[in-house]
């Protein structure tokens, strides 16, 4: 299985304060099956240019307590962090090959509002697609999912979280994410951990998935096949 959205580099966000609580979530992900990680710390906490140094430190560490897991360099951006990021810092976060890379771009809880709608279209302007993090935690959840459908059929692709399939956050996110997972639209499931508070696995999240009423096949899609494609293929997406 394969996390494109988890918070696991030490020492940056609000995920992992030391690189022991690290280890100790990837340990737990490798026992659980996930093979990759995408280290997606909220860019607006950290200088974009370490963070392949970071992610380097992180292998080094895994390498030496013999953790088989990759790591591969990513970020979360809200939309307003856009203008702050030059074109070099995108690709330093950016997955895919040339001509088809992405961006982790977060949904606001408040919902698909023209700040995120602009900032899809400035990464479109700036030869970047969007992976739209989480939107079944936005408010007005419903109202979105024609917005989210245009999205899609434009090029951008979504990704949902483990957490609200849990029932944990809320009840309304719970509803909203088997909404989510029943328009087919999400390419991917990811943990959006923040390790130790919040350390969800994708093992838990193919589980929910399919208690929600997602097929086997569907969810080792969003797990595994989903993730794998969007990382090795990248997105094309009408500019």
């Amino acid at each position: 299985m394969i996390d494109l959205h988890c918070h696991l580099l030490p020492g940056v966000d609000d995920g992992p304060a030391t690189l022991d609580e690290t280890l100790d979530y990837a340990r737990t992900a490798v026992r659980e099956g996930t093979e990759t990680i995408v280290a997606t710390p909220h860019v607006e906490h950290v200088d974009v240019g370490e963070l392949p140094e970071r992610v380097r430190e992180v292998r080094g560490a895994l390498a030496e307590e013999g953790i088989e897991l990759g790591v591969e360099c990513g970020g979360e951006l809200k939309p307003f962090s856009l203008p702050s990021l030059s074109d070099e810092d995108l690709d330093l976060i950016a997955h895919g090959p040339q001509g088809r890379r992405w961006v982790l771009l977060e949904v606001p809880f408040r919902g698909l509002g023209e700040d995120l709608l602009q900032g899809v279209e400035e990464l479109r302007r700036r030869g970047f697609a969007a992976l739209l993090a989480h939107p079944e935690r936005a408010s007005s959840f419903r109202a979105t999912i024609p917005v989210l459908h245009e999205q899609v059929e434009r090029g951008a692709r979504i990704q949902m979280n483990v957490g609200p399939l849990t029932g944990a956050e809320s009840p309304e996110r719970e509803d909203a994410a088997r909404r989510l997972l029943r328009t087919g639209l999400p390419d991917a499931l990811a943990t959006d951990a923040h390790p130790p508070g919040r350390p969800y696995t994708l093992r838990l999240g193919r589980e929910l998935a399919i208690e929600s009423g997602a097929s086997e096949a569907d969810a080792v899609r969003l797990v595994d096949d989903g993730p794998r494609a969007l990382l090795e293929q990248g997105l094309g997406f009408q500019p």
